[in-house]
């Protein structure tokens, strides 16, 4: 990373090259943030979860039916959506699944469960309008949030890569009851 580099370039040269993310990441993330990263993308790829480049500094994996399994975003997009990380930032979303329902699976878990709620954001378009969205009021693992429509992990660090991996792998494999 450097303060020279034109980071808005380099994500608007993604549109043509649709780059991997493993080509890229270097240019955004450094260190510890960057080895993290590398290690969750690389756990994706050997259980057959590929990112796939999606929009500028965005990968998506996909799940059953073509749901998001997760996405990946690197920092240094100018989208108000992404005011929250900056270059040397990335962040794993769209954990949302089938209506949370994969959630479940680990409710017994109080280590998942606590770091679930702990990545739990408020909804950007509500929060910031100061109107109340009450169609944004979701639970996840048992606990309602109100006005939140996020579930996302900014930075996490190895432990916090260990969680994720399984619910990544759960959320891919659910299938909704009919």
């Amino acid at each position: 990373m450097s303060e020279k580099t034109d980071y808005l370039q380099l994500i608007a040269e993604q549109k043509h090259s649709k780059p991997l993310i493993e080509d890229v990441a270097g240019s955004f993330l450094e260190g510890e943030t960057l080895q993290n990263a590398m290690d969750f993308i690389k756990f994706l790829r050997e259980n057959n979860m590929n990112p796939r480049w999606v929009s500028g500094n965005s990968w998506s994996i996909s799940g059953k039916r073509g749901k998001a399994a997760c996405r990946i975003d690197l920092g240094g997009n100018k989208h108000s959506w992404h005011n929250h990380f900056t270059v040397g930032d990335w962040q794993v979303t769209e954990l949302e699944g089938h209506d949370r329902k994969y959630l479940d699976e680990f409710i017994h878990c109080d280590e998942t469960k606590e770091f679930i709620w702990k990545n739990i954001k408020p909804c950007k378009k509500c929060s910031s309008s100061g109107k109340h969205c009450t169609k944004h009021n979701r639970t996840y693992v048992g606990k309602l949030y109100p006005e939140s429509c996020a579930f996302l992990v900014v930075n996490p660090n190895a432990k916090a890569l260990e969680i994720l991996k399984k619910l990544v792998v759960a959320n891919r494999h659910f299938t909704p009851e009919k």
